[in-house]
């Protein structure tokens, strides 16, 4: 990586975003950008005003932090609009993003920044969630034989070269339940077997990362096949691809997706395709 953009709105939710960038910044060796963003709606001399006290604010932390020569970008403008287009500005290879502040309302209408963000920019954006104690020691990928799924394992293996890379595959069963009387191996195995044989189809093809530990498919829905993996490999970073839906779904990322955006257990990386 190259560039890395963190978008930072002073807040504490903030903190652990400028905190992972400069880590991983200084672990690449790639140009860091802070990036605020001022409302536009405001009369302009609060602008200006508001715009002067972020950069005074953003110099102060990069240099308590060490990182005096990141640049600060202050912008004036509609905040998603404002991060997706400092990131193509500055072709950046990760945009960094803290967690967001519960909108109950507003969430449900319109999606978190984080997801609108993501909806908007096709490059990888890591949401921070957890405090930074050095680089990722381990990422658990997603893996449901899409393109996006596995442009999120190559992403990750640039953001966290150094981590061990596990996946997990998670294969719904229609019906479960319904058909036979018992939930055993013996019922599952033709729908594992199948789901098997798949993942044998499309991993050689799929250019994945040469450190990704192959899954073995599970029958568990998605939600709790990931938290059995993650705890399992003691993941600190959960990479995630996201797919594009309809322009007419209000949020245009999977029930999965979205959860985890807004209820992040650990980091998340997304890379949408």
């Amino acid at each position: 990586m190259k560039r890395i953009l963190v978008t930072s709105d002073l807040s504490v939710r903030s903190d652990r975003a400028l905190d992972r960038a400069i880590q991983l910044a200084n672990e690449h060796g790639a140009d860091l950008s802070v990036l605020h963003v001022v409302d536009d709606d405001l009369p302009p001399a609060m602008v200006e005003t508001l715009s002067e006290a972020a950069r005074g604010a953003l110099s102060r932390a990069l240099e308590a932090a060490g990182a005096g020569t990141a640049a600060v970008e202050l912008r004036v403008g509609p905040v998603v609009e404002t991060v997706c287009a400092t990131a193509e500005e500055l072709n950046a290879d990760l945009v960094v993003m803290g967690v967001h502040k519960a909108r109950a309302f507003w969430d449900m209408v319109s999606g978190t920044t984080m997801e609108r963000t993501v909806r908007a920019l096709k490059r990888p954006v890591l949401l921070v969630a957890e405090r930074v104690n050095g680089p990722y020691a381990s990422v658990l990928c997603g893996i449901d034989l899409s393109p996006a799924s596995a442009a999120a394992a190559r992403a990750a293996a640039r953001v966290a070269p150094k981590a061990r890379m596990t996946a997990f595959h998670a294969v719904h069963i229609p019906y479960r339940g319904l058909t036979g009387t018992d939930d055993t191996m013996y019922e599952l195995a033709p729908f594992l077997a199948e789901a098997e044989a798949e993942l044998s189809r499309w991993w050689p093809g799929a250019d994945l990362p040469a450190t990704l530990e192959r899954p073995t498919p599970t029958a568990d829905d998605v939600a709790h096949g990931f938290e059995i993996a993650r705890l399992k490999a003691g993941a600190d970073l959960f990479a995630l691809g996201a797919h594009g839906r309809s322009a007419l779904a209000p949020t245009r990322l999977g029930t999965f997706a979205e959860h985890l955006l807004r209820h992040p257990v650990c980091d998340v990386l997304v890379v949408r395709r």
